[in-house]
């Protein structure tokens, strides 16, 4: 089948988009304050073709959050339907602080797009199901909403980076006290205090 003309151009659009999308990554991982001319030459286009796809720096990094954001999600697609919760959920963890050091500009320099909250819920979901089998089958403490668990994984995440940023861990012993803090944040343990005396 011959390529059209209108075919050629959008392949054309498509290929410029996921290079601004790498050279963004790679760039803003190292230099968070890359002004745009140093994204456009990074991504090996020019400074006219960067602003026809992002019309600002704003539009830019939301686009970079939604792609962190499909990162984490086909990561979460990966959890098993069946067999131990606790350990798809640590190797779960561990891809994602994967993920959070590759897009720590995201992490710490960006407010989340309020555009982007549907987007982050269904990137979620897995891991909700997931926590969810897991206090079925005893290996979560069922005290816990499986929102809020899932939320203190994405903490815990956020925390690593943040703490390697700064310089106060390097990054692997940070992973050894994320998988600790998971370890005793979530597991299921002998119930000896009743829920409602924990709450305020």
């Amino acid at each position: 089948m011959p390529v059209t003309h209108a075919t050629q151009v959008r392949a054309d659009v498509e290929r410029n988009r996921a290079a601004i999308i790498t050279g963004a990554i790679g760039l803003l991982g190292s230099a968070p304050n890359a002004s745009m001319q140093q994204i456009a030459q990074a991504s090996g286009v020019n400074r006219a073709t960067l602003y026809r796809h992002f019309t600002n720096r704003d539009q830019l990094l939301s686009a970079l959050h939604a792609q962190a954001l499909d990162d984490s999600a086909a990561i979460a697609r990966r959890l098993p339907a069946d067999g131990p919760v606790l350990p798809a959920l640590r190797t779960f963890l561990d891809d994602a602080i994967t993920i959070g050091e590759r897009y720590r500009f995201i992490l710490m320099y960006h407010r989340t797009d309020p555009a982007l909250f549907d987007v982050e819920a269904r990137a979620t979901a897995p891991v909700i199901k997931a926590i969810r089998r897991g206090q079925h089958g005893g290996e979560i403490d069922r005290r816990l909403d499986p929102v809020f668990a899932a939320g203190q994984i994405t903490m815990l995440v956020i925390g690593v980076v943040g703490l390697v940023e700064r310089g106060a861990m390097t990054l692997d012993h940070a992973r050894r006290q994320a998988q600790i803090g998971f370890g005793n944040t979530i597991s299921a343990r002998a119930e000896t205090v009743p829920v409602e005396a924990i709450r305020p």
